[in-house]
C-alpha cells in the first residue's frame, strides 16, 4: 500500500476515526489492528517476520525481568558485599546469555534473508559457471527498520534503561507501527512508547499539523522525486560520462533526499494525527558545511543506533582496552589511542554500508564515508589554524562554499551505490574531470532521458520551495509554527499552493507508473 495512493488516505482515515470514536484504553488496539492490517497487504509472510521478531525479543525481555527480580529479592537477603556481588554476577551473566540469544536470532533471520545470495556468489558457491539456481529470500516489509528497532529495545533492556514491556502486543505495536514500516525512522522504545501505547486525547492542533506534514511529503514525493526519477536512472543505467555524469550524481542526491524525507514527512504527520511524537530524521542536510555535520542531519535515526549500539560498546569493549594499550607502547599516545577509534569508525561504515544492501557498491561506500570522515577528524587541528589566521574564513560567501563542497562531494560518493559495479562508479566519477563537457548537454539535450522540459521546470520549481522551506527553519523554527502565526488568508493561500502545485505539477495520473519509496528496499 504506498503511501501517496487513495488506499492508503483511506485507510489512515478510517483509522482516524475509529481511533478517536473509541474509549482511550482501546486505543492503541487499534494503531495495531491497522499495522497488522497493513503488514497483511505485503503479504502473510511479513506478518510472520515480524511476529517471530516479536516473540523471541518479548521472551528475552521477560526472561531479563525475572533474573533482575530474584537478583534483587537475594541481594536484600544477602549478609555480605562478596555475597550480593556473586549475585549481581549471576544475574548479568544470565542477561547477556538472553541478550545474546536474541540479537543472533533477529540479526541472524536478517542476515540470511538479506545476504546469502551475496555471500554464496562472493564464495564461489554460486555461479552460472556452476549452474547456481538461488534467486534470494522475498525480503520482508521493513525488516531492516523493526529489527534495529526491536534490538535497539532488548538491549536497552540489558543496560536497565528500559523496563521490559509485559503486555506482548503493545510490543508487537512498538515493532509494527505502520508509519514506519516502510523507511523509518528506527525509534526508541522510552521515546516512542510515551504516546503510542496510551490513547491519546484528539487535539486539532495535532490534526492540522500532521496533516500539514502529510502534504509536505506528498509534495516533495510527487513534484520533485517521481518527476525526476526516470532521468535519473536513465543516467545510471546508460553510458553516461562527463557532465551527464555530473548531472546524474545531483539528480540522484536530489530525488533521494526528496524521496527518503517526503516519506518521513508523511510517516511523522501521520504519526502526530493520532498524537504519536516519531523522532526527526532529517536537519537540512544540504545546508551542512562538512560531511561529519552532513551525517549528524541526514537518517538521524539510523546514525544514532550505530553510534549508540555499535560505535560506544566496541570502542570499549576488553580486547579494544588492550589492543588501545599495546598500540600506545608501540606508537605513542597521540597516534596509539586513535587506532581503536579507527577501526570501531570503519566496523560501523562498514556496517553501514552492509545495511543499505548487500553489494559491493554499498560496502565500499561505506568505507569512502569512513575514510572521509576520518580525514575530517584528523585535519580539524589545521583547519581550525586556517580559520584563526584567515579571517575571511568566517564570512558568509566562505560558509557558502563549505555548503557547496560538502554537497558536490556526498553527491560523488552517494553515486557509487547506484552504478552497476564499483569499478564503473569510480570511472563515471573520474570522467566528470577528463571528459566534462558542457556543451553536450545542450547540444544532445536532457529531455531525451525520460523527463519532459515542463517536468525539470516543475521539479526546480519544488526544489527552490523546499530549499527556501529549508533556509526558513535555519534556527530550528516549524514552519508549521511560523504559518500558524501569520494570518488565516496568508496560511490558506501557502496551503493551497502547495496542494496546488502537487495537483498540477505532481508525477501521477494515466500512464504513470506508481514508484515505491527507494528506502522501502531496505
Amino acid at each position: 500500500m504506498l503511501f501517496t495512493s487513495l488506499p492508503f488516505i483511506v485507510f489512515v482515515t478510517v483509522l482516524l476515526i475509529l481511533y478517536y470514536l473509541l474509549p482511550l484504553r482501546f486505543r492503541w488496539g487499534v494503531l495495531l489492528a491497522g499495522s497488522l492490517f497493513f503488514y497483511a497487504q505485503a503479504g502473510l509472510s511479513s506478518l510472520l517476520y515480524v511476529a517471530a521478531t516479536v516473540c523471541t525479543t518479548y521472551a528475552a525481555g521477560l526472561a531479563m525481568f525475572k533474573a533482575r527480580f530474584i537478583r534483587d529479592e537475594k541481594i536484600s537477603a544477602a549478609s555480605s558485599k562478596e555475597e550480593k556481588k556473586a549475585v549481581r554476577a549471576r544475574a548479568k551473566s544470565l542477561c547477556f546469555k538472553w541478550l545474546l540469544a536474541c540479537l543472533i536470532v533477529n540479526f541472524g533471520i536478517l542476515a540470511v534473508i538479506k545476504y546469502t545470495g551475496f555471500l554464496l556468489e562472493n564464495l564461489g558457491i554460486l555461479s552460472a559457471a556452476n549452474g547456481g539456481v538461488f534467486t534470494g529470500f522475498v525480503v520482508p516489509l521493513g525488516i531492516s527498520f523493526y529489527t534495529f528497532q526491536t534490538m535497539g529495545y532488548i538491549i536497552d533492556v540489558y543496560r536497565e534503561k528500559a523496563k521490559p514491556e509485559t503486555n506482548i502486543l503493545k510490543l508487537a505495536l512498538f515493532a509494527s507501527f505502520f508509519p514506519q514500516v516502510i523507511q523509518g525512522p528506527i525509534s526508541r522504545f522510552n521515546d516512542l512508547s510515551l504516546t503510542l501505547l496510551s490513547g491519546n486525547i484528539f487535539h486539532k492542533k495535532n490534526l492540522s499539523f500532521g496533516a500539514q506534514r502529510v502534504l509536505w511529503g506528498f509534495f516533495k514525493k510527487l513534484v520533485i522525486a517521481d518527476r525526476l526519477a526516470a532521468a535519473m536512472n536513465a543516467l545510471f543505467t546508460g553510458e553516461y560520462a562527463g557532465v551527464y555524469a555530473l548531472l546524474a550524481m545531483l539528480l540522484y542526491a536530489v530525488v533521494l533526499y526528496a524521496d527518503f524525507s517526503g516519506g518521513i514527512d508523511i510517516t511523522v504527520g501521520v504519526a502526530e494525527m493520532f498524537g504519536v511524537k516519531v523522532a526527526e530524521n532529517f536537519d537540512r542536510p544540504f545546508y551542512a558545511p562538512n560531511i561529519a555535520e552532513y551525517w549528524r542531519r541526514w537518517h538521524i535515526s539510523m546514525g544514532s543506533w550505530f553510534r549508540d549500539y555499535l560505535f560506544y560498546p566496541l570502542s570499549v569493549c576488553k580486547p579494544m582496552l588492550k589492543l588501545s594499550a599495546a598500540a600506545r607502547k608501540k606508537l605513542g599516545d597521540t597516534l596509539g589511542k586513535r587506532v581503536t577509534v579507527y577501526i570501531s569508525l570503519f566496523t560501523v561504515w562498514f556496517m553501514t554500508g552492509l545495511w543499505h544492501g548487500a553489494t559491493w557498491n554499498f560496502i565500499v561506500w561505506g568505507l569512502v564515508n569512513g575514510l572521509f570522515l576520518l580525514l575530517t577528524q584528523e585535519f580539524q587541528p589545521l583547519y581550525d589554524k586556517f580559520r584563526q589566521k584567515c579571517r575571511w574564513s568566517n564570512s558568509k560567501g566562505y560558509a557558502a562554499f563549505q555548503i557547496v563542497r560538502t554537497f558536490l562531494l556526498m553527491c560523488a560518493i552517494r553515486s557509487i551505490d547506484r552504478y552497476n559495479g564499483v569499478g564503473t562508479a569510480f570511472r563515471r566519477i573520474l570522467s566528470v574531470f577528463t571528459e566534462f563537457n558542457f556543451t553536450a548537454l545542450l547540444n544532445e539535450g536532457v529531455t531525451e532521458l525520460g523527463v519532459t522540459a515542463s517536468g525539470y521546470i516543475a521539479a526546480g520549481l519544488g526544489l527552490a520551495v523546499v530549499l527556501w522551506v529549508s533556509f526558513l527553519q535555519r534556527n530550528g523554527k516549524d514552519i508549521r509554527e511560523i504559518l500558524a502565526g501569520k494570518s488565516w488568508a496568508l496560511r490558506s493561500a501557502a496551503l493551497m499552493g502547495i496542494f496546488f502545485m502537487i495537483v498540477i505539477f505532481g508525477a501521477y495520473g494515466l500512464g504513470y507508473d506508481a514508484r515505491q519509496f527507494m528506502y522501502n528496499q531496505f
